[in-house]
């Protein structure tokens, strides 16, 4: 069982969502966002490319609830998954 975080149009036809997908979350005292891949992984890049994330903000990325995907205004949630051992979702539990 996995966490993945999906946008609420997602949920109607999830099967095209990967593992890797990318969203961005703004922690707190950040000016850039930091990206969060859907699986919940927080990455060292900021949401313009760049590398080098520090680890303190990693963590907060790491706190945030809500994610957002670049251009697109939606709100999303997490869920409760089973994806297989290539990390291809099987379904939504919840």
């Amino acid at each position: 069982m996995a966490r993945w975080f999906f946008l609420n149009s997602e949920l109607k036809s999830p099967k095209g969502c990967a593992a890797n997908d990318e969203f961005v979350a703004y922690p707190m005292g950040s000016e850039l966002g930091v990206i969060v891949y859907r699986n919940g992984e927080v990455s060292n890049r900021w949401e313009d490319g760049t590398a080098g994330v520090p680890e303190d903000i990693r963590e907060l990325a790491d706190d945030e609830n809500s994610l957002h995907k670049p251009g697109i205004n939606e709100d999303g949630s997490w869920r409760e998954v089973i994806v297989d051992d290539d990390e291809t979702l099987v379904r939504i539990l919840r």
